[in-house]
């Protein structure tokens, strides 16, 4: 993550750091290139009208392919486990039952990163109910 501007309300530059080394991209446009020939095959007919893109000139140049795919790759991940939840005196953990940061006076973490693994449904109920509960909590005086 790089900062951008010193003002809180300026959102983070976030690098994943996607396809950054030839190995990566190798294998990226190897998933491109299997799946294009998959969704091609009549198996697939009759649940799809077939590939839109890339076509075939991308598909068959390398430098045209990494251009599409870092084009169109975006991220849908919900990280977990990143800001642990557990008691002040567990060495792994960031924040109580409450969001708080350990060590760190009115900072609060209300999201799926308190959490030790993801869920095993889509995260974004959990997200809300994690806001809820923290939010509940502020709104309750629990300091």
């Amino acid at each position: 993550m790089r900062t951008r501007s010193a003002d809180p309300a300026t959102p983070p530059s976030i690098g994943y750091g996607y396809l950054s080394t030839p190995e990566d991209r190798r294998r990226m446009r190897e998933v491109v290139r299997v799946t294009a020939e998959l969704v091609g095959t009549s198996d697939f007919g009759e649940v799809s009208g077939g590939l839109t893109e890339p076509g075939a000139r991308v598909l068959g140049d390398d430098r045209l392919l990494d251009e599409w795919v870092l084009g169109h790759l975006g991220t849908s991940q919900h990280t977990c486990g990143t800001v642990p939840l557990g008691p002040v005196g567990d060495p792994r953990a960031a924040v109580d039952p409450y969001g708080r940061v350990h060590g760190v006076a009115g900072l609060r973490v209300a999201d799926t990163s308190i959490l030790p693994t993801p869920p095993l449904r889509g995260p974004a109920a959990t997200a809300v109910l994690i806001g809820e509960l923290v939010a509940d909590a502020m709104r309750r005086g629990v300091t």
